[in-house]
């Protein structure tokens, strides 16, 4: 039976990039081998246990030896290499904005191993993903377009699955790393991992340090002082194999992270700390055949943030975020023909806030969700998929959300393979506790915002040569917005509506052995309009952007990369606009035996002056180097 060697609870799912993807730090590739004939699933791209050549989807996945080679500290940086990703900073614990083929940052949903994050506090339910760290982690899956209709709100732009490290062989394994760099940057971590018998562990510890210089914009008269900028965190997961069929697992991680970064107008005092604490206990049972499984996940997301400034309480304004989720996932193969996908889930989500302005804030929200899913496979090579998903929420009611997806496989094309496909579905965004019940901007009659969206796309693998080329478009109508004629003081409303498309390309090409050319490219046209005029006008992203890598390998494991990052001009937020921008990286790594590595790298080699975002400094020539141990 199909189902089989699919839903195995003892053998670890495997993900990978193209064939070429492992050689370079670009992330140029989005999909595995299509011709893969062994289980390599792809977990975020739907409920069923999907084959590369069956995604219908655009989706990238990086893995462990991608992170190290690129020498991605921070989870912001790498996804700025990913097609159809635009990150508005390259600033340690810069407060970062993510947008999938255009979208806002609150309509991008993270996931840690199921845990489901996102801060209630802000403004919109979203995740700040300025100080997650990549040293825990194992693979990564960026899945594109809206996929509400599977993850519910907070999908419409898209959805990135971090999956972290977990022991995969008898006794135990220490792994390490530390480096030190300019503006008085630490970096480092260590990782235990040990399994015996049914039970496998694995504990992680973080840490790290960036000592400025002054974020806010270096004009001429500007007073500046170094923004400082530390945190360290730890992580862990616990699984026991209880039976051949059922496994549970203990997940989870806990940082603190201080910030000393400017405004952008002036140069002022303003710090930050932040605490994030996730946990998620799950089960899973499999049937002997294989052919029928059932997860179930219980997870909590909690958050505070303390703001100390002129315009804060003197104690610091407290915003304190909680999300709360429980879900239950069935799937079954019941032919080689079809596949069935089911669940339920109830999420909660609550704030508590004491701030100089509004004073003492609480609300909480919960949403209680089904969904459904089938998979089809009517005729050799073709994959269709169709998803739909009811949600009822506490304060404004039910919504529903659909999706559709086809893949269909060529498997000989000039010696080659190629996968064309598509998608369309919905998306919804629910509105923040802070939109809705905040005491000063707060509007109670809010309601979700909507979206539809598409794809059109195809992947082609030579051996030698891989590529992946998609058109897409997203509209999102009732988009909330702040409305400054509301009494008394302005306040939220949905008069807001926006709509991008565009096209991703990446191609990894590998010559001559221990040559690899890679190549990321989006081109997005992204809009905004308000009811009232119905005029749109720039949003605010750059319409090209990307990233080119040429690495040479003269030996297993050692490795010189030039990494050239580029980006268009853009009418940015804060009443700016920024100029396009070329910054070059320079990587490489040495191993010195196999348990030794030296590793360094030299970024914005040629020290160009620029901003990712109007009014913030980034980062000059910079150079790091360090050594990673694994035994």
């Amino acid at each position: 039976m199909r189902g089989a060697r699919e839903l195995d609870v003892k053998t670890r799912l495997s993900l990978t990039t193209l064939a070429l993807g492992l050689c370079s730090p670009a992330l140029a590739q989005t999909s595995a081998p299509l011709d893969a004939d062994r289980d390599e699933i792809v977990i975020t791209a739907s409920r069923l246990p999907l084959e590369p050549r069956e995604v219908g989807s655009a989706y990238t996945v990086v893995k462990a030896a991608e992170i190290e080679r690129g020498q991605y500290i921070f989870l912001n940086t790498l996804l700025q290499d990913v097609p159809g990703v635009q990150v508005t900073t390259d600033r340690p614990g810069d407060m970062t904005s993510v947008s999938i083929r255009g979208s806002a940052n609150d309509q991008v949903l993270y996931l840690v191993d199921g845990i489901e994050l996102g801060d209630p506090s802000v403004i919109s339910t979203q995740y700040q993903v300025d100080h997650l760290i990549t040293q825990d982690i194992d693979r990564i899956e960026i899945l594109r377009g809206n996929q509400s209709s599977l993850y519910g709100s907070d999908a419409i732009g898209g959805v990135v699955n971090i999956v972290t490290k977990r022991a995969e062989r008898d006794g135990f394994d220490v792994a390490a790393e530390a480096e030190y760099g300019s503006y008085d940057t630490w970096n480092g971590g260590a990782s235990i991992l040990g399994k015996t018998g049914p039970l496998d562990v694995r504990v992680t510890a973080t840490g790290y340090q960036h000592d400025g210089p002054s974020l806010t914009d270096p004009a001429p008269g500007t007073e500046a002082e170094d923004d400082a900028y530390s945190r360290y965190g730890f992580s862990g997961r616990a699984g026991l194999e209880v039976s051949p069929n059922l496994e549970l697992q203990l997940i989870g991680y806990w940082l603190d992270a201080d910030t000393d970064l400017d405004n952008t107008a002036s140069d002022s005092s303003d710090t930050a700390e932040v605490e994030e604490f996730a946990v998620a206990a799950t089960g899973r049972f499999a049937s002997d055949d294989d052919s029928f499984s059932a997860d179930v996940t219980a997870s909590r997301y909690d958050v505070e943030r303390v703001y100390f400034g002129q315009y804060n309480s003197p104690d610091g304004d407290v915003y304190e975020g909680t999300k709360n989720v429980l879900s239950l996932d069935l799937a079954y193969a019941a032919s080689d023909l079809l596949q069935f996908a089911a669940g339920a889930n109830y999420e909660e989500e609550r704030t508590e806030q004491v701030t100089l302005f509004s004073g003492e804030f609480d609300a909480s929200i919960d949403t209680k969700s089904v969904y459904g899913e089938v998979a089809l496979f009517p005729a050799e090579g073709l994959t269709l998929t169709g998803a739909a998903r009811l949600d009822d929420n506490s304060r404004f009611g039910s919504y529903d959300t659909y999706r559709a997806t086809a893949a269909y496989l060529i498997a000989d094309v000039a010696g080659g393979t190629a996968k064309l496909r598509g998608s369309f579905g919905t998306g919804a965004k629910a509105p923040g506790l802070y939109q809705l019940f905040d005491p000063s901007y707060g509007n109670a009659e809010l309601e979700v915002e909507t979206s539809e969206g598409g794809d059109v796309g195809i992947d082609l693998d030579f051996g030698s040569l891989t590529a992946q080329a998609s058109v897409f478009f997203t509209k999102v109508t009732n988009e909330i917005v702040f409305d400054g004629t509301r009494p008394p003081f302005g306040g939220y409303a949905q008069l807001g509506r926006t709509r991008s498309s565009g096209i991703e390309l990446a191609f990894a090409l590998q010559p001559l052995e221990g040559l690899t050319l890679t190549q990321s490219y989006t081109y997005v046209s992204a809009e905004e309009a308000s009811d009232d005029t119905g005029d749109y006008s720039d949003i605010g992203r750059p319409e090209h952007s990307g990233t080119t890598a040429l690495t040479v390998s003269p030996r297993d494991r050692f490795s010189v990369t030039a990494r050239v990052r580029f980006s268009s001009d853009n009418a940015a937020a804060y009443g700016g606009e920024t100029d396009g921008f070329v910054v070059t990286d320079l990587l490489g790594s040495l191993p010195l035996t196999d348990e030794v590595e030296l590793f360094g790298r030299v970024t914005n080699l040629f020290d160009n002056e620029y901003q990712v975002q109007f009014g913030k400094n980034a980062l000059g020539r910079s150079a790091y180097g360090g050594v990673r141990v694994n035994f």
